[in-house]
């Protein structure tokens, strides 16, 4: 890697490390259910995978979107990412299997989670996020923009957010001994997936792009407000809760 290169690398982990999604209190509150004293039942967390996966769904979605805007060189940055998602050829491996697979190990009815409801925070994140990965036009309010820097941005900052979302995740499955679960396997894939992805970003920065990147970071991490909203609500049924920042 150049030096350069390092230096941008850096300056997008601050980017989003500064950003109030990173210390949203859903963090926390998953942290917190490794203790038995704080634990979190199976109905909660089945509510929490439902609507995590309704979010899941639509970014695998928008990564396929956002690849017919690539050129040719940085196309095979997010093809890689949508291949694993898929189950690399097989789609009995896909990942949203092995997500609703960890729901029916703690117990979970199928028919319970297909009708769950999904929050509202989580359907505004649906709503705010599809344009950073999608842009249907060539500026930004009254900035001009390369909409696929833009959505290699917002890429970015879903895989970087992505880390801290899956550790947290596997340490509320603790006190139900389902944290060694194939599904956790993520808490490794995002880490490579975040690289994926920060290199996408980076190969815009260094080709004067910079502004549109920035662009897409921030509107994925201000979606990700809503998104984090909407799956704190799904666990706030504990009264155990103690709202609180890490």
């Amino acid at each position: 890697m150049q030096q350069d290169d390092q230096a941008l690398y850096a300056y997008l982990n601050q980017y989003v490390a500064a950003h109030p999604a990173w210390s949203h209190p859903l963090f926390a509150r998953l942290a917190q259910a490794a203790s038995v004293e704080h634990m979190l039942d199976a109905q909660t967390l089945g509510h929490f995978l439902r609507n995590y996966d309704a979010h899941a769904s639509h970014l695998r979605r928008l990564l396929l979107s956002a690849a017919t805007l690539m050129p040719e060189k940085a196309v095979g940055y997010i093809l890689e990412n949508v291949r694993n998602e898929y189950g690399n050829g097989n789609v009995d491996h896909r990942h949203q299997l092995q997500l609703q697979d960890l729901a029916w190990q703690i117990g979970i009815d199928r028919d319970t989670y297909e009708h769950d409801p999904v929050e509202p925070g989580v359907k505004r994140f649906i709503k705010d996020v599809s344009w950073f990965y999608h842009p249907d036009c060539f500026s930004y309010g009254d900035r001009p923009i390369k909409r696929a820097a833009v959505a290699a941005g917002g890429i970015t900052a879903t895989e970087l957010m992505a880390v801290i979302e899956f550790k947290t995740m596997q340490q509320a499955f603790i006190p139900h001994q389902k944290d060694d679960h194939i599904w956790f396997n993520h808490v490794t894939v995002e880490c490579e997936h975040s690289e994926e992805s920060m290199a996408l970003a980076v190969y815009f920065m260094r080709r004067g792009a910079q502004e549109s990147v920035e662009i897409g970071l921030k509107g994925v991490l201000d979606a990700n407000m809503h998104l984090y909203d909407g799956l704190l609500q799904t666990l706030t049924h504990n009264t155990k809760f103690k709202a609180c920042a890490i």
